[in-house]
């Protein structure tokens, strides 16, 4: 990228640690007040991570609701989330449980709800979620086509309440200290950036099953397809021993679109947050799941794109580590990656393989040392210091508490852009079937390519009343309005 620090600064700031208002800001929060929170959506996520980690501030927030379209799920997350209170915190607590989470977000006692649902219901659950006045988690990634998520951060900002997207590698030291050391010139310009996502396995069975009595299958299907017969591996293991397996849906689209833009969403946003730019254009290709037999998972497999990001190449390959390298022009590089973080237990394999970097690692040594002087920084180092520092959930919990939208380290306008970078390799990947390679431009500020087949992917799915431009209509909103950047 050929900018200097100033340019670079008054352009990164969507993809940069947004930093905290001044102290004493306005809340309803007393200090002894808790977040009332709501959870939608009790599968994997919700189960291994996303509950049990911010159910452990029982002084700062209590978790009251539970709403699923699986009535066994949304009963065993009130069992789960009552019984930890009890055993954990001695705190005796009463979980209300939804079929319908429209009946949980017209609750005025909760404040905040987390959204841990499937990838192609998050627009139209946090669109209503936010007109309801409610703040939100919204696991990653951050929508399923690049206008839901405008209007997700449109809606937003526009009434002005918290959101944290579940790309949680912007809270933890080796990411943190990976980026601020690029963005303040340690290795010189960027001149590539290399970035492996790890690889999806076909599998999935087509055939028909009967939808088990306790699943709302058609909701759950909401704007997708109404006519796709059910099977549990479209939908998720209705074993609940197994609740914590992969589910499906991840890797069957148009429900998820695979890797691109599932470890896209954290690899690729730490390589958005170190540029602090949006690609100009994406070329290259894929390979495809094998569909023989009745194997049913249909998403990418092998990846190879190039994007162009102000004159730096952002190579995503298959053949590379799990994580991003930054190489300056002169040949240094600076790396990081989870290491041995393992959130779920089907997250692939922590343990660094022989040959392989560790969680942070540098071409010399000396790349890592601390700086003199930080020109553009990542978290603020004033007498109040971020509380992001080592939990996203906390700076969550804190950013509601002090009613701050800018407070959490990935707020909806960063979430919704790092987000398209990944929509963007997909869409390039189908643009590339039959053919050696695909390719598309992009206009970041008015967010079109200029081609039809590629500007028809960037709009939202639509069935029935599950319409983003039916629910924006009803609280007041255009949608031909809410699909462009706000000023």
């Amino acid at each position: 990228m050929n900018m200097n620090r100033r340019q670079f600064l008054m352009t990164s700031s969507a993809f940069a640690a947004p930093l905290i208002l001044a102290p004493g800001c306005a809340t309803k929060f007393g200090a002894n007040e808790k977040v009332n929170v709501g959870v939608i959506g009790y599968g994997r996520i919700a189960h291994t991570m996303d509950v049990p980690k911010c159910q452990q501030f029982v002084d700062l927030c209590t978790f009251v609701a539970v709403a699923d379209l699986d009535s066994k799920r949304r009963e065993y997350g009130k069992k789960v989330i009552e019984e930890r209170y009890a055993k954990n915190f001695g705190v005796k607590a009463s979980v209300k449980t939804y079929a319908d989470y429209h009946d949980l977000l017209a609750d005025p006692s909760i404040d905040a709800v987390m959204l841990c649902i499937p990838d192609h219901q998050h627009a139209i659950v946090a669109t209503e979620a936010l007109l309801a006045g409610k703040h939100i988690w919204l696991q990653k990634p951050f929508a399923q086509t690049i206008q839901e998520g405008r209007v997700i951060a449109n809606v937003a900002k526009l009434k002005g309440l918290v959101v944290q997207v579940g790309s949680w590698q912007r809270s933890r030291p080796q990411f943190r200290k990976a980026v601020e050391l690029v963005r303040n010139g340690r290795i010189g310009r960027v001149a590539r950036v290399e970035v492996g996502i790890g690889l999806d396995k076909s599998g999935g069975c087509r055939t028909p099953e009967p939808v088990p009595a306790n699943l709302d299958y058609d909701t759950w299907l909401g704007p997708t397809d109404a006519t796709a017969p059910y099977n549990w591996t479209r939908v998720h293991n209705q074993d609940l021993a197994r609740i914590g397996d992969r589910p499906g849906w991840i890797q069957l689209a148009p429900y998820g679109w695979g890797m691109i833009t599932n470890w896209g969403a954290h690899h690729l946003d730490i390589t958005a947050w170190g540029l602090g730019c949006d690609p100009k254009s994406v070329r290259g290709t894929c390979g495809w799941m094998d569909l023989s037999g009745d194997k049913l998972w249909n998403v990418h497999t092998t990846y190879d794109l190039h994007y162009d990001c102000g004159g730096t190449d952002v190579h995503v390959n298959n053949n590379y580590q799990m994580g991003v390298k930054f190489v300056g022009e002169n040949g240094d590089w600076i790396f990081c990656t989870r290491g041995k973080v393992k959130v779920t237990p089907s997250d692939p394999d922590p343990v660094v393989k022989a040959g392989e970097l560790p969680p942070l690692a540098a071409s010399k040594p000396s790349l890592l040392s601390p700086l003199e002087k930080v020109e553009v920084p990542v978290l603020d180092r004033g007498e109040e210091k971020f509380l992001l520092a080592d939990d996203h959930f906390l700076n969550w919990i804190n950013g509601i508490r002090r009613e701050d939208p800018e407070y959490t380290v990935t707020n909806a306008e960063g979430g919704h852009r790092s987000t398209a970078f990944c929509s963007l390799g997909r869409m390039c990947m189908e643009l590339s079937r039959g053919k050696s390679e695909g390719s598309l431009n992009w206009d970041a500020a008015k967010e079109v390519t200029g081609n039809p087949a590629a500007d028809k992917m960037l709009r939202p799915f639509a069935r029935g009343k599950f319409d983003l431009r039916i629910i924006l209509a009803k609280a007041g909103l255009n949608y031909e309005k809410m699909i462009k950047p706000l000023a």
